[in-house]
């Protein structure tokens, strides 16, 4: 297990043409990390204009600009991310696999997504957009886990489908919010495969700065056997899974529970205007496990982590998480954007 050890700096320049907050840090899997992450307001608060960018020594790249447009008629949403991946560990197939057993690979990813959203009614929200996949794996080192992945789709591929999503909000006591949320994406081209995804959160907010946040999340994919390697259904950091490596377990299947309770601790900058940068902290608690069928689920099978962290907003949209989680393979460091669950 590699442990990553992650220090960033943020400095905000709360100007009004634009916010921006640099990044530097260190992993053991990426390196050296420099980028920042840059943020476009639109006048009159009708959208923003976001990139999120860096790199890292070892040979990681990530570039993702991002598009929200406010209409009268809905929200407009697009994307395009871009990474490439150096020496990626992979633990093989299954809720029952050894974390001192990996292979190695590298892989290119994008992935375009543009979505529209549209209030149906004072509590729902119906989403739907286009959805463009690419993926390559290179230079996979040699190891038995491959062969026993359901599929092998390893080389160059191109697939594009239609998502949507069906969000219902209610309002829930001591100033909170119950959502309940299902969500699906359909792809073909070189390859087709498929997938839905069921969410509950309940949040609660009882005191001023403060919320209690429960949630519950499932998963389900189909054609397994012809989804790409980087696209392959399972937990870790990938679904915020804090404690453990990105798809530390994979399968059709997924669960995962989670419990979280943040605080703001103090802003600086304007507080009556989104020119302020607010800091605070959370601590939480997480449960997750994969199966070849939801039949094959139990709570006797789940992994477990907890764990705490620091949360940095520019406003609601612009949100940097630094967290360290506790799981049953020691410690991890996750430094990402926007709300966990």
């Amino acid at each position: 297990m590699k442990h990553a050890m992650l220090i960033l700096i943020f400095v905000t320049s709360l100007v009004s043409a634009f916010s921006v907050l640099p990044t530097l840090g260190y992993s053991a899997s990426s390196g050296f990390i420099f980028g920042g992450y840059f943020l476009f307001p639109f006048p009159s608060a009708t959208g923003q204009l976001t990139i999120n960018t860096y790199y890292g020594t070892a040979g990681v790249i990530k570039f993702q600009p991002g598009l929200i447009r406010k209409f009268d008629s809905g929200l407009l949403t697009s994307s395009l991310d871009y990474r490439k991946i150096v020496e990626k560990e992979w633990y093989g197939w299954g809720n029952t696999t050894d974390p001192d057993s990996s292979a190695a690979m590298d892989f290119e990813m994008a992935n375009l997504l543009v979505d529209f959203t549209i209030p149906a009614g004072s509590n729902f929200f119906l989403t739907g957009g286009l959805d463009v996949r690419h993926s390559t794996v290179f230079n996979r080192e040699e190891s038995i886990l491959w062969e026993r992945l359901p599929g092998d789709v390893y080389a160059s591929t191109w697939t594009a489908g239609l998502n949507g999503k069906i969000d219902y909000v209610i309002p829930a006591p001591l100033n909170g919010d119950m959502l309940v949320s299902a969500k699906g994406f359909f792809q073909a081209g070189d390859v087709s495969y498929s997938g839905v995804t069921g969410k509950i959160r309940g949040t609660v907010r009882p005191w001023t700065g403060g919320e209690i946040a429960l949630g519950a999340r499932a998963h389900r994919q189909f054609n397994i056997k012809d989804t790409p390697i980087p696209d392959i259904s399972g937990i870790g950091q990938n679904e915020n899974f804090r404690g453990y490596s990105d798809y530390r377990f994979t399968g059709p299947v997924w669960t995962l529970y989670q419990l979280e309770v943040r605080n703001d601790l103090f802003s600086l900058g304007d507080t009556d205007t989104d020119k302020s940068l607010t800091v605070g902290m959370t601590i939480f608690a997480e449960a997750g496990e994969v199966a070849e069928e939801f039949s094959g689920l139990s709570i006797s099978e789940l992994h477990t982590d907890f764990g705490c962290g620091l949360r940095l907003k520019i406003n609601p949209a612009a949100e940097i998480r630094l967290d360290a989680a506790w799981g049953d393979e020691g410690m991890l460091i996750q430094s990402t954007f926007g709300q966990s669950f």
